[in-house]
This record gives C-alpha cells, sequence and structure tokens, in this order.
C-alpha cells in the first residue's frame, strides 16, 4: 500500500481527504506543518510517501520553501506533490513549479474531483525492466 503525506494547516482537510484517497489505496498521514511532517518522516518505521497533497496557505512559510523543503527531504524528495489552492493564482503556482511541485488541486474538492487530479500521479510508475 502506496502512502500519502497530507500537509494541511485545517485537519478537516486531511480528514476528508484521506477518507477519500482510502478508496485508492492509499494509507494517508497527516501534519499541519512542514516541519510537523518531517518529524513524522524522521521516525524508523515512517514510510517514505508515493504522493504529497500540500496546502499553499500554510501559516509562517512560502509554498515555494514548502516544496524546496519537500525537495531536501530523502523521503520525499521523489514524491509526487501537488499543491492544494483555493483559487488559481498565477504566481503561486508558478513558484510552485519552479521549486519542484508536480501539479495542483483545487479546494474545495470533493470525491470526484480530488481523484480525479491524483490518480494521474499515482499511475505515473517508471516501467518494469524486463
Amino acid at each position: 500500500m502506496s502512502t500519502c503525506l497530507v500537509i494541511d494547516e485545517s485537519s478537516i482537510v486531511a480528514k476528508v481527504a484521506s477518507r477519500i484517497l482510502s478508496g485508492l489505496d492509499l494509507q494517508t498521514v497527516a501534519a499541519s506543518t512542514v516541519l510537523d511532517a518531517s518529524r513524522l518522516l524522521a521516525e524508523p518505521a515512517a514510510a517514505a510517501p508515493a504522493l504529497v497533497l500540500l496546502s499553499a496557505s500554510l501559516q509562517g512559510t512560502t509554498v515555494d520553501a514548502s516544496v524546496k523543503a519537500l525537495r531536501a527531504n530523502p523521503k520525499t524528495a521523489r514524491a509526487k506533490i501537488l499543491v492544494s489552492l483555493v483559487e488559481s493564482n498565477l504566481g503561486t503556482m508558478t513558484r510552485a513549479k519552479r521549486a519542484g511541485a508536480d501539479g495542483f488541486i483545487f479546494r474545495p474538492f470533493d470525491r470526484a474531483s480530488l481523484i480525479a487530479w491524483v490518480e494521474p500521479f499515482l499511475e505515473a510508475k517508471e516501467p518494469v525492466a524486463a
């Protein structure tokens, strides 16, 4: 089972995302800050997530700093990072992409929209060598 790390200041968003993503056979771990996420990932039993859902509106940091911090962590360096936005903001989206984000999701989301945004990143696996 793959792991999804949800970093969002709202525990409700994390809980809803967890319930939806469990239907995709994803185990979800939640943190309210990038620092909290790093602490969770530092635990010996913590699995490297295949996917990270990162809020663009975390307090005390910028989205590009958050993405760079995740890319610098060995456990999240290769994960697909999707930035969660409330509205389409070209500046925020450009900074996130330049920092290493793979894509975006928009809040509020429902089951269908979250699955539609996440599935392409879960299916993008490397081919198996023959």
